[in-house]
């Protein structure tokens, strides 16, 4: 038997539901007892008051989302358009491939103390750190895409002698936009996961910043009310790609 429409989109809610409220029923359990070591949704709760009433969370929330947003601009556009070059200029992108891939793979801990060096503590070194950490599944998928261009159509675009400009506008562009929209939602992850990692290993700020302060006065509260925030924000951020994404990919979705 056939599940009804409504019954497809419910079911997955339904489930999400109830492992939310089982998490939340383990969380209470552990934090009765052992309220040291776990504090208590509500003890957690009642912690993110007190640090939204004294205008830290709010401050801190301003400060990693300014960061998150300039570090992310850059990233694609950087990532973008140095995909788009990737894809039209074969000895560069079989020159690079193998660099894209090692600079990737590299823990952008690792790099910190040459950030130090290069740029302080400040505002630049941290953007950085979030570029590096966002830019390169948007160009990875961006270059992908712009490959991916039917032969077939490019055959067909160059005996109608279809000028550079043309090729961009009517054929290269819009094959790869869906592409560069998934780079996007993947770099607006490692964005986020790159704006805490700034915030812990080269200025205490932010939300990072808090966590750090936190996790060091053992305040087990603050620390799973902000560590829950945190996961949030992520979903609700991941969520806004996805969308993004979907927007930009429906002619992908009606292909497939």
């Amino acid at each position: 038997m056939r599940t009804p429409r409504w019954g497809r989109r419910l079911l997955p809610a339904a489930v999400s539901a109830a492992g939310l409220l089982l998490g939340l029923g383990v969380w209470q359990i552990l934090g009765q007892r052992d309220p040291v070591l776990f504090a208590t949704p509500g003890r957690s709760a009642a912690a993110l008051l007190v640090l939204t009433e004294d205008n830290s969370l709010p401050s801190a929330l301003l400060s990693s989302g300014t960061l998150l947003v300039i570090g992310l601009a850059l990233a694609i556009v950087a990532g973008v358009g140095f995909g788009l070059l990737l894809s039209r200029a074969k000895l560069l992108r079989t020159s690079t491939d193998w660099l894209i891939f090692a600079a990737q793979s590299v823990p952008i801990v690792a790099l910190a103390p040459i950030i130090l060096s290069a740029f302080g503590f400040g505002l630049p070194a941290k953007t950085l750190v979030v570029f590096l950490t966002a830019v390169f599944p948007i160009v990875v998928n961006t270059a992908e895409g712009a490959h991916r261009v039917s032969a077939t159509l490019l055959e067909v675009a160059r005996t109608y002698r279809s000028n550079e400009w043309h090729l961009w506008k009517d054929l290269l562009l819009p094959h790869t936009v869906p592409y560069a929209m998934t780079g996007v939602r993947q770099g607006i992850a490692m964005a986020f996961v790159g704006t805490l990692a700034a915030e812990f290993f080269l200025n205490a700020s932010g939300v990072g910043g808090l966590l750090l302060a936190a996790s060091t006065n053992f305040d087990s509260a603050a620390v799973l009310g902000l560590t829950v925030l945190v996961s949030v924000l992520a979903v609700g951020l991941m969520s806004l790609g996805r969308a993004v994404e979907r927007y930009f990919a429906r002619w992908r979705a009606v292909e497939e």
